[in-house]
């Protein structure tokens, strides 16, 4: 597959803004995960009102990962797909739990991630 994408469906409770929309992003990292994203940035760009939606789709893909993080590229839209609400990255740090410190990813985080880089530089 060329472009590979993880895509969780998060429901909302309102009309979200920004802020919220990331945290339907971070949500669909802790369903392809199963931990909740530590440190790193978040660049997200609004596309539309997410108004009346019973739930945001969420894209995710690999953008890239090295030692120590991993930028996932998303997108966020309408459960249909058809309507984008944001778009953008978001970058998490592998921090080991005792010292809080950088840690090296797994092998087997890697082998799942590589499976989800994207080949194209376009977010859809």
């Amino acid at each position: 597959m060329l472009n590979p994408k993880f895509v969780f469906f998060s429901p909302m409770r309102h009309a979200a803004d920004s802020s919220q929309l990331a945290e339907h992003v971070d949500h669909a990292i802790i369903a392809l995960d199963g931990r909740a994203p530590v440190g790193g940035d978040c660049a997200l760009e609004l596309l539309e009102p997410a108004i009346d939606a019973p739930a945001a789709r969420v894209e995710l893909w690999v953008n890239d990962l090295d030692d120590y993080t991993c930028t996932y590229g998303f997108l966020v839209s309408s459960q249909d797909g058809r309507t984008p609400f944001a778009r953008g990255e978001r970058t998490v740090v592998n921090l080991d739990p005792a010292s809080r410190r950088p840690q090296k990813w797994s092998r087997d985080f890697v082998a799942a991630h590589d499976d989800l880089r994207k080949d194209l530089p376009a977010y859809a």
